[in-house]
């Protein structure tokens, strides 16, 4: 089983102890000695935990089988058996962040303990939890967040040499980044060379160069992308790409509201932090697809699922690292100024105390966006384009991710940019707002197509988030069902999840709505939509893949028909997922003031700032902010820029 970083050593020695004395808060009252099991319903599907009893104790708590969210469960899996086998006791503290897996885990052992005759009230006592005591700790960069960015950052500083602190709230690391898709966007990367392009992407370039430019940085980068295109078109490559075409790309459909300079800064070290990410030993799949409003085929997908095989580079580069160490279930409270400098953070322990955190260089926010809190959400987005964005809006976010940071920057004097900017995903679950249960058999957007409950098509699945979203939202109850064919799934045993479940997985067990059926009349009668529309739909779909043409929606990519039965179908609505607004940085993640200047000793990096992205981040462009700019903030924070 995986240790997990930060759990120290004492705890272990506490599990012998406990063991070994065996009545060690145990039962006053026998039960029935044995193993026993219990299914019980987690927060994805079902969860099995095997309990060993011994008359008066519980001497063994592991859970078997389980679909919870990978990187995210596995903090739960880990702790809360130790916890109850220490404690011998149901009454223990869930995991941060990861109640509802910690909580089934209590059930199940609480129902295996019900089925060795057991008194409950035994088990359900309090647990007295000392205070610690109050701390202060040094270190020359203290990162707050332990997300993408955050981790990111915590390894390249440490890499300077600096010694690094990193502080996070939840009880597991990954923050939003942990449920993303795995998805990253990066030109000229190799895996490009696999995919044919054709008229589709043409289009796409020649519309950017005939735009009118806005200023004198919009021309020269599209002369840029000019001159390449035409070299490429000369050398006889499938499909043209590269840094600059991204920029371009990124900056028009974020609808030219991000900062054009720290775009291309972006993605012009999308390949370098690739790389940087691969000598840390990230694992990425050997071809390339076009990510879910990416709008072009650039994006490579982690092996891993979602975001684990990040979180897992980041992890196993700090493991062995003097310099670098770890505060969970610590909970940032603001930042320490002297002056208009920033020399430290105040933050507060899982039992209350104090923890003041000085930095002698400086300190990192990574503490990520606001699109899971409702209210900042409807103070700062809401509006003509998004006119509701209230509690029956779910969102893809961890609950943690509540957007502090932003307001401790502000607080120590930067200036916020472009905070009425927030994303809404059309690839939700629509009960719970997660990403992890798409399946498109690895082959991105692709693979399938959109239809209403009338069985049409109504949007182009390859356009923007936003113009999807909003065009899911205006079809009968404001949902959409994705559909793919055997073309696309393949082998329902092997084709995965992003969260790594199968799709066999998800039908046996009737999750997220997924349902089969081997001809496109039979899909219909499923669904409970027309018959012939749906068939009028596909005949269309494919007469386009045919052709190579847009379709009347504009849908410029078609390169995987669809015919080949079982159908697989699920329904899909969007959900708050992505602000793009918050703290103004330069090209060094310095925090800035509003005449520009920077914030003395304060950085920012990840979903915390708000100059990159725009009115609308292209999918697969996230991964590529947290590595980019996470990187780039530990290395100025180490230096002391």
């Amino acid at each position: 089983m995986r240790r997990i970083p930060g759990l120290i050593s004492l705890t272990v020695l506490l599990l012998v102890l406990v063991l070994a004395c065996g009545t060690s808060g145990g039962a006053k009252t026998p039960m029935d000695a044995g193993t026993y099991a219990a299914t019980v319903r987690g927060m994805h599907g079902p969860l099995t935990v095997q309990v060993e009893l011994s008359t008066n104790a519980i001497t063994g708590v592991k859970v078997t089988n389980h679909a919870e969210t990978p990187g995210i469960s596995d903090w739960a899996v880990e702790l809360i058996p130790q916890r109850v086998i220490e404690k011998q006791s149901l009454a223990v503290d869930v995991v941060t962040g990861v109640t509802v897996t910690s909580r089934a885990i209590l059930g199940g052992v609480e129902n295996c303990l019900i089925q060795a005759a057991a008194n409950i009230a035994e088990f359900n006592r309090p647990v007295r939890a000392a205070k610690a005591k109050n701390q202060t700790l040094t270190a020359d960069v203290i990162i707050v967040g332990g997300g993408g960015a955050g981790l990111a950052a915590a390894n390249s500083a440490a890499e300077k040499g600096a010694s690094v602190i990193l502080v996070e709230k939840a009880g597991f690391l990954g923050g939003n980044s942990i449920v993303a898709g795995g998805i990253y966007n990066v030109a000229n990367s190799g895996q490009q060379d696999t995919f044919r392009g054709g008229p589709g992407e043409e289009k796409l370039v020649n519309d950017a160069l005939a735009e009118a430019p806005v200023n004198a940085e919009h021309k020269a980068l599209q002369d840029t992308v000019r001159a390449e295109f035409e070299a490429s078109k000369r050398s006889g490559k499938s499909l043209y790409d590269s840094p600059s075409w991204h920029a371009l790309q990124t900056w028009n459909g974020g609808d030219k509201v991000g900062d054009l300079s720290i775009i291309y800064q972006m993605t012009s070290n999308a390949l370098p932090a690739l790389e940087w990410l691969q000598s840390l030993g990230m694992e990425f799949q050997g071809h390339c697809i076009q990510g879910a409003g990416s709008l072009y085929p650039r994006t490579v997908s982690a092996v891993l699922p979602n975001g684990i095989g990040y979180m897992k580079a980041f992890q196993d580069g700090l493991a062995n690292r003097r310099n670098y160490s770890l505060q969970m279930e610590t909970k940032a409270t603001g930042l320490i100024t002297q002056g208009d400098r920033v020399v430290g953070v105040n933050a507060e322990g899982k039992t209350g105390n104090k923890i003041t955190l000085k930095a002698n260089k400086g300190v990192i926010l990574a503490t990520g966006g606001f699109a899971g809190n409702v209210q900042l959400r409807q103070e700062y987005c809401e509006g003509e384009k998004w006119p509701d964005l209230g509690r029956r809006l779910n969102t893809s976010n961890m609950p943690g991710v509540t957007g502090d940071g932003i307001f401790f920057a502000r607080d120590a004097g930067a200036k916020l940019v472009n905070m009425e900017q927030i994303q809404l995903l059309q690839m939700c679950n629509p009960q719970t707002g997660a990403t992890g249960d798409l399946a498109s058999g690895g082959k991105g957007v692709q693979g399938y197509f959109f239809i209403n409950k009338e069985g049409n098509r109504f949007v182009r699945e390859d356009g923007r988030r936003d113009e999807v979203s909003k065009a899911i939202m205006a079809q009968t109850d404001n949902m959409c069902y994705l559909v793919a064919s055997t073309d696309t799934i393949g082998n329902p045993d092997t084709s995965l999840t992003l969260d790594g479940r199968t799709v066999t997985y998800m039908l046996e067990n009737k999750l997220s709505g997924f349902v089969t059926a081997p001809t496109l009349a039979d899909l219909a009668k499923t669904l409970g939509v027309n018959a012939d529309n749906l068939a009028a739909t596909v005949n269309t779909f494919n007469s386009h893949y045919d052709s190579k043409t847009p379709d009347e929606f504009g849908r410029v990519l078609y390169t995987i028909k669809q015919t080949t039965g079982p159908w697989y179908a699920y329904p899909r609505k969007p959900a708050a997922h992505h602000t793009m607004g918050g703290v103004m940085i330069d090209k060094d993640c310095r925090a800035l003031k509003a005449d520009n200047s920077p914030v003395p000793g304060l950085y920012c990096a990840g979903e915390i700032t708000g100059v990159v992205h725009g009115g609308n981040r292209l999918g697969g462009n996230a991964l590529v902010d947290f590595t980019v700019f996470g990187r780039i903030a530990g290395i100025s924070a180490a230096e002391g820029k």
